[in-house]
């Protein structure tokens, strides 16, 4: 039978993996971002800073603090790499969020499941901004590469989660000329080696941003329980990673929320899980769900807190909760 070994939570923010002395200049343009949503409300950049004035974020906006982020984030991430390694994984399923990559306006499945044989990552031709093509070695891969995928596990997920109750939509191919999004990309670029094959996956996607059909965080939570029901009940020998890739809170950081989906799913606190509410996990923040499913798919495993990184990078708390965790 298949055995769950691992268990991986990584951010998939290009704050990341861009140099910390490119941060101010990437952060300039939270000034004209009209999503900035904190608190279940929209603000204009300029409200926001006055709103969180008292919060003790403006003397954490300098080169030597952004410095001493980046470095305890690369940090964690070589710590979740080396434990990849170390577990040794057949295959590796990830968890997060489409950014329609795969999913399209006129097919939005909540949940799907990608069995296709191959996957393929294809880097953009140009970028949104151009601190972000400093990163684009970890988000989109420096050259096109064809993924191994493990389309018997896929395949028998999606008979899985489906006689379990969960309405899961399949997915064999890509859309022509489309790569996988960056959820995936990362998980390759940053916590595998690269200079080697990458290991068979199986990508399981959520459609955490548009509505009206997203997911709940309770929900979120049950899938990842039917995701390990399924890998348990794989009638091969297996041994199964499960990565969580995005989030926490951004484009707004809240810290708060955060630690409290972290410490709901260390301590396995259903109660605190089940009253969560989605108004809360909006914009960048809703890939924290995919957390959640890796939560509830490894609740049987010990959860340790490899980093929490509050990467502020302006007066008004724009950034990104970072977070790396592991489950062992």
């Amino acid at each position: 039978m298949a055995q769950l070994v691992l268990g991986l939570g990584v951010s998939h923010t290009p704050q990341m993996s861009m140099p910390s002395d490119l941060w101010a200049s990437y952060a300039r343009h939270d000034r004209k971002n009209p999503n900035l949503i904190y608190r279940r409300k929209k603000w204009a950049y300029e409200d926001l800073v006055a709103a969180r004035a008292g919060d003790g974020i403006a003397e954490r906006i300098n080169e030597e603090t952004f410095s001493a982020l980046h470095a305890r984030a690369q940090t964690a991430v070589d710590s979740l790499a080396a434990s990849l390694a170390e577990a040794a994984p057949d295959v590796v399923v990830i968890v997060g969020d489409d950014h329609h990559e795969i999913f399209a306006e006129d097919s939005m499945p909540t949940f799907a499941v990608y069995w296709g044989e191959t996957v393929r990552a294809i880097p953009p031709e140009k970028f949104w901004f151009p601190e972000v093509a400093t990163a684009a070695w970890a988000l989109y891969g420096e050259q096109p590469e064809t993924y191994p995928c493990h389309a018997p596990l896929g395949e028998h997920l999606i008979r899985g989660l489906n006689g379990s109750g969960f309405d899961v939509a399949q997915v064999r191919a890509q859309p022509e000329g489309q790569s996988i999004g960056h959820t995936v990309v990362l998980v390759r670029n940053r916590l595998m080696d690269r200079e080697a094959e990458p290991l068979p996956m199986v990508p399981v996607l959520l459609n955490t941003y548009f509505e009206p059909n997203r997911p709940t965080p309770a929900r979120c939570w049950e899938l990842g329980k039917g995701l390990a029901a399924a890998i348990a009940a794989y009638p091969e020998e297996l041994r199964v990673a499960v990565i969580a890739s995005g989030g926490l809170s951004h484009f707004v950081v809240d810290e708060e929320l955060d630690r409290a989906v972290l410490n709901a799913m260390k301590d396995r606190d259903e109660d605190a899980i089940a009253g969560f509410s989605g108004e809360d996990f909006v914009s960048g923040t809703s890939e924290s769900m995919g957390w959640l499913a890796v939560g509830g798919a490894c609740a049987k495993l010990d959860m340790e807190i490899v980093d929490y990184i509050p990467a502020y990078r302006t007066e008004a708390g724009t950034g990104c909760g970072m977070a790396m965790v592991r489950w062992s």
